[in-house]
């Protein structure tokens, strides 16, 4: 029952910068507009639903897929906005002791989802690999940690962090940035 919830939840999905950083600018494709046709999939080995924490859990051969938009990793935690719209939190002295066992996800929207461990995304002509992605719903942004690289027709860019902003349809690469264009002739080579 969970499971049925869940997806029906990630179906409503649209899948700090340090100081003189080193910035460079590409453009990735944008994910589709309306949420509401394309329907988002996870699958995994595993899911954990904690409904104290507003988070699923899901580990081991963890694919999303929504629309053309697909995301590899080994573990991928979805936090859900709490039921008041509170932001998913660790419980507190304040959170009452009593839960509802059989409460759902049903009703909350997505926070964040963070995908961990060789993380691979792929997306028409547009593929980045990376050890951690976040992907900030409100603010439509996902960042990626851990040797990020991002490749497009032919430009491969990397750097200590790229954030890919979904709605303006680019990404700023901080950090060392560094920047390598393919010609096509070289592209085409055996």
């Amino acid at each position: 029952m969970y499971v049925l919830l869940l997806l029906l939840l990630l179906s409503a999905m649209a899948a700090g910068v340090p100081d003189g950083a080193c910035a460079a600018e590409s453009r990735f494709s944008k994910a589709p507009n309306d949420a509401q046709t394309v329907p988002t999939t996870i699958t995994s080995n595993k899911m954990t639903v904690l409904n104290r924490e507003n988070q699923a859990i899901f580990e081991g051969n963890v694919v999303l897929t929504r629309g053309g938009l697909v995301v590899n990793s080994e573990k991928m935690i979805v936090f859900f906005q709490g039921p008041a719209g509170d932001a998913a939190r660790p419980p507190s002295e304040e959170t009452p002791k009593k839960f509802d066992t059989m409460a759902s996800p049903s009703g909350r929207s997505i926070e964040r989802v963070e995908a961990i461990g060789h993380v691979k995304i792929r997306q028409e002509n547009s593929h980045a690999t990376c050890q951690k992605a976040v992907y900030f719903g409100t603010e439509e942004k996902i960042v990626m940690t851990g040797d990020p690289v991002a490749w497009e027709k032919g430009t491969r860019v990397s750097g200590h962090q790229i954030t890919i902003y979904l709605a303006e349809e680019r990404s700023v690469v901080e950090g060392g940035s560094h920047v390598r264009i393919i010609e096509e002739a070289e592209r085409l080579k055996p």
